[in-house]
């Protein structure tokens, strides 16, 4: 089984590096989501609750399956521009802001961590996520106070940072000061991007997608110029990792400009906890002098071990051999 990638792939877990700079404004509020960005189901449409905690029960279908017949073709339709649109995408880069939003460290509606960074992607299954700045929230000392945001104690946390060269993907441990490389099995490499937590960003081929998730349109009708999708886990492994997505594509370019994760133990009104991504600044296939090009894909390959910094290499498993069929 190929090892689960961090959330932002797909997404998606606490790998640090410590070669990067903190932020000068240590105590200014971070900016606010998305506007476009959803952070509650519709009413009408809300999914059966799921199963809390890491491990999970077999997915149940939501409460809006099967979709009426207009429903699946207008569906299928963006689905199949998107596979169009992402399908020419050779290389790729954005900037982006993330909001993470945990009720029991904090108030409802403020996110516990504010971070930027950079997404770059090289066809076809190469990927870089990078947190250059994160910030912390504090709670008021007095009453009166507004909370601020800090930088995290070197002790305590740091910055997410990985890297997918295609046969390998490099995590950076910033606690332990440890450069964790885990090797693909070779039956996924090559696909690996898009068979990560996150499936939207790069590849997005329409019937992988409809085969991990129950899908909707959840566009708002004062939304102009954007398509929201919903998606709901399939598999026990997506489901372990989330609870349902939010994809908002800008008509744009036709590419996701921003994205929700809504936590395993997400209850609307009563625990809201969720990641928001706003992806800016998206560049696709741009045009790059010949050393600009090699720089840009020098960065997927086999990172630099920091000074003081130590190797694991986890070795891919073995695929399981065919067992024998027992008949009766």
């Amino acid at each position: 089984m190929m090892p689960r990638l961090p959330m932002l792939l797909v997404v998606l877990g606490a790998f640090e590096i410590s070669l990067l700079s903190a932020p000068r404004d240590v105590s200014a509020q971070p900016p606010a989501g998305p506007a476009a960005a959803p952070v509650a189901v519709p009413t009408d449409q809300a999914p059966r609750a799921g199963i809390p905690g890491p491990v999970v029960a077999a997915p149940m279908a939501p409460a809006w399956i099967p979709l009426s017949a207009k429903h699946q073709e207008y569906l299928d339709q963006v689905l199949a521009y998107w596979e169009h649109k992402s399908s020419a995408v050779q290389r790729y880069r954005c900037e982006f802001k993330r909001w993470e939003y945990d009720p029991v460290f904090g108030p409802r509606d403020v996110c516990k961590t504010f971070s930027e960074g950079v997404i770059k992607y090289s066809a076809p299954d190469k990927g870089l996520f990078r947190v250059d700045r994160l910030l912390e929230y504090q709670a008021p000392q007095n009453a009166g106070d507004k909370p601020t945001w800090v930088p995290p104690k070197e002790q305590t946390g740091g910055y997410d940072h990985w890297v997918c060269d295609g046969r390998y993907v490099f995590q950076f441990d910033q606690q332990k000061k440890k450069l964790i490389q885990n090797e693909l099995p070779p039956e996924v490499r090559g696909q690996a991007i898009g068979k990560g937590p996150l499936p939207f960003l790069f590849n997005a081929k329409a019937e992988d997608i409809k085969q991990r998730f129950w899908l909707h349109v959840i566009t708002p009708r004062d939304v102009q110029n954007e398509y929201w999708l919903e998606a709901v886990p399939k598999t026990q492994e997506d489901a372990a990792n989330f609870k349902m997505v939010h994809v908002i594509i800008d008509q744009t370019d036709f590419l996701p400009k921003a994205m929700v994760l809504f936590d395993t133990n997400y209850v609307a009104g009563v625990r809201p906890a969720r990641t928001t991504f706003q992806f800016n600044n998206r560049e696709v296939n741009f045009s790059v002098l010949a050393e600009q090009l090699n720089l840009f894909h020098r960065e997927f390959y086999e990172p630099k071990l920091p000074a003081g910094w130590t190797r694991e290499t986890i070795q891919a498993a073995a695929a399981p051999a065919p067992s024998d069929v027992q008949t009766r």
